[in-house]
């Protein structure tokens, strides 16, 4: 087996690389620890030693994928002059990073964990509260009296939705060609239609 040039302390990062690798190319169910020891070059008693399970290895790549989510919405501008862009935009980030990032997309939102790790679910909070802050901005900026945390859901609802149809089904795709926009250019009519 050929083994990479990796120090012994970047192990753990290396075998995460590799699940990274494989989750971009396959879905999460679709590769196994054995598969991430081959790509890692060590052998699949390694990965045993810094990781519990696959479960485990999972739930820090969904952790991962949240906090990209996060770090793609903060950085879109709040711009008091214009709430209702950052709205639009704000939204576009969620839509076009699951459009980019299928698998990363599923097992962050459609795999149900009974007792998630408190890695986790920092970080699905940490990403919703930049959505639940946003839309306080938003809502402030615009004068309106809505419950900033009802707006949230609702946003999020809609992305989520929208998110969904395009990475599961062919309706986007074939609503795209028959009213000459692409999926993102329906996105950002959808979500202006929202406000």
């Amino acid at each position: 087996m050929k083994r990479s040039s990796y120090h012994h302390g970047d192990l753990k990062n290396s075998i995460i690389k590799s699940c990274h690798k494989l989750l971009q190319k396959k879905g999460a169910s679709d590769f196994s620890l054995r598969e991430v020891a081959t790509l890692s070059g060590v052998s699949h008693a390694a990965v045993y030693r810094h990781f519990q399970d696959k479960e485990e290895v999972l739930e820090i790549l969904s952790s991962i994928g949240f906090d990209r989510l996060g770090s793609l919405q903060k950085k879109v501008p709040q711009v008091l002059g214009n709430p209702d862009e950052y709205f639009v935009k704000l939204g576009l980030v969620y839509i076009q990073f699951a459009i980019k990032n299928p698998n990363y997309y599923r097992l962050m939102f459609h795999t149900k964990r009974s007792d998630e790790s408190s890695i986790l679910k920092r970080s699905k909070l940490k990403s919703y509260a930049i959505l639940v802050r946003g839309c306080r901005f938003y809502l402030k900026t615009k004068r309106r009296k809505e419950n900033h945390r009802s707006f949230a859901l609702m946003a999020w609802s809609l992305v989520h939705g929208y998110s969904n149809l395009c990475i599961e089904t062919d309706f986007p795709e074939t609503e795209s060609k028959t009213l000459k926009k692409s999926k993102l250019q329906m996105a950002e009519d959808i979500l202006r239609f929202a406000i």
